[in-house]
């Protein structure tokens, strides 16, 4: 009775399967100073959008992902590449949960332990330069 049972929990499992991205390319970026960058948010928030902020590296920013829509965009997509059109970034080395601006509070999202977020977050800070 105990080798039936089994068999049927087996069976009935799902298999998980973890492919990690391989690339992220970066259509366009830019940097901004850690105010300007805030009003940004809170110009999105105004306008009814959400806005989530997160933080690696000593970098504060936000990416806008290519929704993989094509064929071609798919097909690179389940080998592992995706494409940001456009990534807005600020330096600020140290983490805070939130950043406050023109009355709203904008939650911060530490991604540091995240291995994409986190590597795009440093290739940021070494395109970055003083503001």
């Amino acid at each position: 009775m105990m080798k039936r049972q089994r068999k049927k929990d087996k069976k009935g499992k799902v298999e998980i399967v973890y492919k990690p991205v391989k690339k992220v390319v970066i259509l366009d970026y830019f940097q901004f100073s850690k105010d300007a960058l805030a009003q940004m948010f809170a110009r999105i928030i105004h306008s009814g959008l959400p806005v989530m902020a997160q933080w690696a590296e000593g970098v504060l920013f936000v990416h806008f992902p290519l929704t993989p829509d094509t064929n071609d965009l798919m097909e690179n997509y389940l080998k592992g590449e995706i494409i940001w059109r456009s990534v807005n970034f600020a330096l600020m080395p140290k983490y805070s949960p939130s950043i406050k601006v023109a009355g709203l509070e904008i939650p911060v999202i530490d991604v540091s332990h995240h291995p994409v977020l986190s590597e795009a977050a440093r290739w940021l800070r070494e395109q970055s330069r003083e503001m």
